[in-house]
């Protein structure tokens, strides 16, 4: 099933991604000036509604039980590179858009939260400082998070307004943690994992060459895709993976949605593979 973005996505080459463009390089702002204003960072679930969203350039744009693509949420259009969802609350990272409050902080956003689905916002952390290109929250509320400027992994059991370091140094291009608090990381040496908190990572062995991956909504299940495009899910943490489609082009976001389905940014648009009933 096929839905289109309001214009054509394109997406980087995956060297490049998992190189050029991992969380500890900084993005310059021709980078962001020249980037697809469609273009989509991540796909997270409103827990309060198990709707759709995406992180996009545009800011969080709602995706419709029919597939249609919403204007953004409170009318707020700021680039979100990063977005996670801890408990009931969203927490991002980015940068400023034309409407954007002076209050969020620039040239970085640092750490943002929402307690009502992306509706407000409140600076958190990091204001005008830092930019995360990664995040992901565990079940205990560990947010973990990677910025451009430091290759070391943070981490906030507070809901984004204090954060310190993990022990762990990462090049990497995506984080997420399942249901077991097994935090793992998309490198440039392959998918890496970690036991401890963030403390230390080895390799998931036999694992695909993954650049996305994040966890469902329930954090049961893992879902990623590979430099060549193949869908790969994983429900044994990342014991063993399964091929579960294909992308069209270079993939620019993936994840599972409340129904079980695999959510899919590449370039044909945002699609939806088979998985659940919609």
């Amino acid at each position: 099933m096929h839905f289109r973005l309001p214009a054509a996505v394109a997406a980087a080459a995956a060297a490049a991604i998992l190189t050029a463009c991992t969380a500890q390089t900084a993005a310059t702002d021709d980078d962001h000036a020249s980037a697809s204003s469609t273009h989509v960072h991540a796909i997270i679930t409103d827990p309060a509604t198990g709707g759709t969203i995406l992180g996009t350039h545009e800011g969080l744009l709602p995706v419709g039980s029919d597939g249609a693509i919403g204007e953004p949420i409170g009318g707020y259009e700021f680039d979100a590179m990063g977005l996670a969802v801890v408990g009931d609350a969203f927490v991002a990272s980015g940068h400023p858009g034309a409407n954007t409050p002076s209050e969020w902080g620039s040239p970085h956003l640092g750490i943002i939260r929402s307690d009502d689905a992306g509706r407000s916002w409140e600076p958190m952390a990091y204001s005008g400082t830092k930019d995360f290109h990664a995040l992901a929250a565990g079940p205990d509320g560990i947010l973990y998070g990677l910025a451009t400027d430091d290759p070391a992994l943070l981490t906030s059991a507070d809901g984004g307004a204090t954060w310190g370091p993990a022990g762990a140094d990462l090049s990497a291009y995506a984080l997420a943690v399942d249901s077991t608090r097994t935090v793992y990381a998309t490198t440039p040496d392959g998918v890496m994992f970690s036991v401890n908190e963030g403390t230390t990572f080895a390799p998931v062995p036999d694992s695909p060459a993954l650049y996305l991956l994040s966890a469902s909504p329930d954090r049961a299940t893992l879902v990623g895709a590979d430099t060549s495009g193949t869908i790969w899910v994983s429900a044994d943490a990342a014991a063993s993976w399964t091929e579960a489609g294909v992308a069209e082009g270079q993939a620019q976001a993936v994840a599972l949605t409340s129904t079980g389905e695999i959510a899919v940014v590449d370039e044909a648009g945002l699609r939806f593979l088979p998985g659940g009933e919609r």
